[in-house]
């Protein structure tokens, strides 16, 4: 099993859930990092489309790489009025977007890397920084709470995912507080890395 069977699953549920949190809140402490018109942009994990879209509606050229067949269909019917290229791809290698030979101003993997066993964290990393344009940036939204193994999360932290980071070639530029979960789950945190490609 996947981490991402579960979004096929229950892609209703989910797509609904995702879809009602907008992206200008989840990445507010950011949004100076944020691309801009003309920016070509890679969204690794892009789920409901949700900041696929919100890239898009700013003008970048976005490429969204969902793995779950039911959550990408969703998220291309939902977002039809904008330009987004979508391809059925998934971590910790990339090969169908690394075919396309292609690199990217601006990375995000926004409640991906949780998904990951340890053995993939790093590997995924290394991925993206290969995809990633010099001077490029990537955001790497980080879910610290506990495992849910019948969801496939495992339990990561911001100390192993800036560790992985540095060994992958990335530099950090900001990491922003700990903040409290937008479903209201109390044991359930998010943080935020700025990473950049120099």
């Amino acid at each position: 099993m996947n981490g991402w069977d579960q979004y096929n699953d229950s892609s209703r549920g989910f797509f609904e859930s995702y879809t009602s949190i907008k992206s200008e809140v989840i990445f507010s402490d950011v949004m100076n990092y944020m691309p801009s018109s003309g920016d070509s942009c890679l969204d690794v994990g892009a789920g409901s489309g949700r900041d696929s879209a919100f890239l898009a509606r700013r003008g970048c050229k976005v490429t969204a790489v969902e793995p779950s067949s039911l959550f990408r269909q969703k998220a291309i019917d939902f977002y039809n009025d904008v330009n987004i290229n979508w391809i059925d791809d998934s971590l910790p290698h990339l090969n169908k977007v690394k075919e396309l030979r292609l690199t990217y101003d601006f990375i995000l993997m926004s409640a991906v890397w949780m998904h990951l066993p340890e053995k993939k964290r790093l590997e995924s990393l290394k991925s993206t920084f290969a995809l990633l344009k010099h001077n490029g940036v990537m955001i790497l939204t980080l879910r610290l709470g506990p495992a849910e193994p019948e969801r496939m999360i495992y339990k990561i932290t911001t100390e192993e995912a800036i560790e992985k980071a540095n060994l992958s070639g990335f530099h950090l530029k900001f990491i922003n507080p700990i903040k409290e979960d937008g479903f209201k789950r109390g044991e359930v945190k998010w943080q935020i890395l700025v990473l950049s490609k120099v």
